[in-house]
C-alpha cells in the first residue's frame, strides 16, 4: 500500500463528517515502528468539527480520533489505535477478558457486566449499519443502567429530581457527591467531560449510517471505561482507609487492626497497622 498523503487524510475525515467539516489543515506529527509496522498519527483541524488525530499505516486501518474530548496525545492515541487492532486479530477473544482488561478488573456490577460483555461478543460480528447502530443503542443502555445503579435521591440535594432516563445529570450529581471539594477539582471536570463525550458518541454511533467496525469498537471501548471509572469511584467511596497514610514513612499499604465507637455504634477511630 502506498504512503497516505494529505489528500487521502483530509478525504476520509470530510467523509466521516458526513461532508459537515473542512479541513484546514492535516500533518504527520509523529511516526512509530516499534511493532515492526509503521504507523502515522497525522494532526488534522477543521473549520467546524474541531481537531482530530488520525492515524494509519501500512496493514492498518486508518480511525480517527477527537483531540479535546479524549485528552489523547500522540503516543496514547497510538497506543489506543494499535490496542484496538490487536483486539480484532485475536483469534481466541473473550469478552470477559476484554471488559476486565478495559476496567483494570475492578468490581462490576453483574448486570453492567453482563451487558459489557454483549457488547463486546457483538463487535466482533458486527458487519452491517445496522450492526453497528445496534451496539450504539446497548451502549447507551450499558450508560442508562450505570446512571440508575449509581444515583440516589440524596445526592441532588434541593436541586430537582432527574428523569430516569438523565445519565448525564445522575453521573454529575453522584460525582459531585463522592467528590466534593477543590482537591477533587480537575478529576471531576476530566470525568465530566468523558461522560458526556462517551455519552454523545453512543447517540452519534445510534444514529450513524456511516459508522463502520472502527468507530463502533471505539464507542464500546470507551462505555467500558467509562463504567471501570464510575465502580472505581463507588469503591473508593466505600473504601474507608483509601485516604489514609502511615505519618511516618507515608505508605498507603495500611490494614485495619482496630477501632473504637461512639454510643451510637458509629466508629470515631480507626487504629492501623503496616
Amino acid at each position: 500500500m502506498a504512503e497516505r498523503t494529505y489528500e487521502d487524510v483530509a478525504e476520509y475525515v470530510e467523509w466521516q463528517s458526513q461532508n459537515k467539516c473542512k479541513v484546514l489543515s492535516a500533518k504527520p506529527e509523529k511516526t512509530f515502528d516499534d511493532l515492526g509496522v509503521e504507523v502515522r498519527v497525522w494532526n488534522v483541524k477543521t473549520d467546524k468539527d474541531g481537531s482530530w488525530w488520525v492515524v494509519e499505516g501500512e496493514t492498518v486501518p486508518m480511525n480517527l480520533y477527537p483531540q479535546d474530548a479524549y485528552y489523547f496525545g500522540t503516543d496514547e492515541v497510538y497506543s489506543f489505535h494499535m490496542g484496538i487492532m490487536q483486539r480484532m486479530k485475536a483469534s481466541s477473544y473473550k469478552p470477559e477478558d476484554y471488559v476486565n482488561a478495559m476496567t483494570l478488573d475492578s468490581e462490576i456490577a453483574p448486570q453492567l457486566f453482563r451487558k459489557l460483555k454483549n457488547i463486546a461478543t457483538l463487535i466482533d460480528s458486527a458487519i452491517e449499519t445496522e450492526d453497528f447502530q445496534a451496539i450504539g443503542v446497548q451502549c447507551r443502555e450499558v450508560l442508562i443502567e450505570l446512571g440508575n445503579l449509581i444515583y440516589s435521591p440524596e445526592m441532588a440535594g434541593k436541586s430537582e429530581q432527574p428523569q430516569a432516563s438523565n445519565f448525564k445529570k445522575k453521573a454529575e450529581f453522584f460525582v459531585q457527591f463522592h467528590l466534593p471539594g477543590s482537591d477533587n477539582s480537575d478529576y471531576r471536570s476530566i470525568i465530566k467531560k468523558l461522560t458526556e463525550s462517551t455519552w454523545d458518541y453512543s447517540n452519534k454511533i445510534t444514529h450513524s449510517q456511516n459508522a463502520t467496525f472502527y468507530e463502533a469498537s471505539t464507542c464500546v471501548s470507551l462505555c467500558t471505561s467509562l463504567v471501570g471509572v464510575y465502580e472505581n469511584i463507588r469503591q473508593k467511596a466505600f473504601n474507608p482507609i483509601s485516604q489514609y497514610k502511615c505519618k511516618n514513612c507515608t505508605s498507603k499499604k495500611l490494614e485495619i487492626i482496630d477501632d473504637e465507637t461512639n454510643e451510637e455504634g458509629i466508629i470515631t477511630t480507626l487504629f492501623f497497622a503496616l
